[in-house]
């Protein structure tokens, strides 16, 4: 899968006001069921070596998978993820650099200027949710992102960015790092408040993943149909 996106998509020409870093930006492994984030890490390992070293792209390690255990966050701040780099709120292209600021674990240490780099992981299990905020202005749902996170002072375990998404809405996007400590709703109705405070409305968030229990299901459906 890697190989065909790789092939496929020139990140060279790609423009977007979704951050990225590669034409695959980050593979995320997590332990399910009976799995051990230890046996996960492992697994997170081989693959970025293989990303790396037979496909040329440069791969970052993070979490369990890092020697450090590095976060996701810090690596892509290294990296200028979070930093447009065109006009209008816009990411385009790859950037213009012969040298990575830091060097990559796996892989060249030169960015092919079509592909970018990729970043993979081993955590515990994250919650991807969305708010839509009504509005055009990306710098209010920058504001309301920053004060939901934990780096600015907001809920533990919540990273927040806010993007612009087109026809007068904005979101805030957050990661929930330990959705058991800090869920949906929590963040729901904190950017609700926060929102009411600029003089915004707000639609339901939405998760942009599956659930746990809803993946090991399709697995095994997926495994008995396999088997019949």
């Amino acid at each position: 899968m890697v190989r065909a996106a790789l092939e496929a998509i020139d990140f060279g020409a790609h423009a977007g006001t979704h951050p990225r870093l590669g034409a695959v930006d980050h593979i995320c492994f997590h332990p399910l069921a009976h799995a051990s984030l230890r046996h996960v890490a492992d697994l997170t390992g081989a693959v970025a070596a293989d990303i790396g070293d037979e496909l040329q792209v440069p791969t970052f390690l993070y979490g369990a998978a890092h020697r450090e255990g590095r976060t996701l966050a810090s690596i892509r701040r290294q990296l200028g993820y979070f930093k447009p780099n065109s006009s209008g709120d816009q990411w385009r292209g790859a950037p213009e650099t012969d040298a990575l600021p830091v060097a990559p674990d796996a892989g060249p240490e030169r960015p092919p200027r079509s592909k970018g780099v990729v970043v993979v992981g081993a955590t515990g299990w994250v919650d991807n949710y969305n708010v839509p905020v009504r509005t055009g202005d990306v710098e209010a749902a920058r504001r309301i992102a920053r004060a939901v996170s934990e780096r600015g002072g907001g809920l533990p375990s919540v990273q927040a960015m806010g993007l612009a998404h087109g026809g007068g809405v904005v979101e805030v996007a957050c990661n929930l790092l330990d959705p058991a400590r800090v869920g949906a709703e929590q963040v729901q109705g904190m950017v609700e408040r926060l929102a009411a405070g600029e003089g915004l409305s707000v639609g339901k968030g939405y998760y942009t993943d599956y659930s746990q229990d809803k993946i090991v299901e399709l697995y095994l459906k997926s495994a008995a149909n396999t088997e019949g």
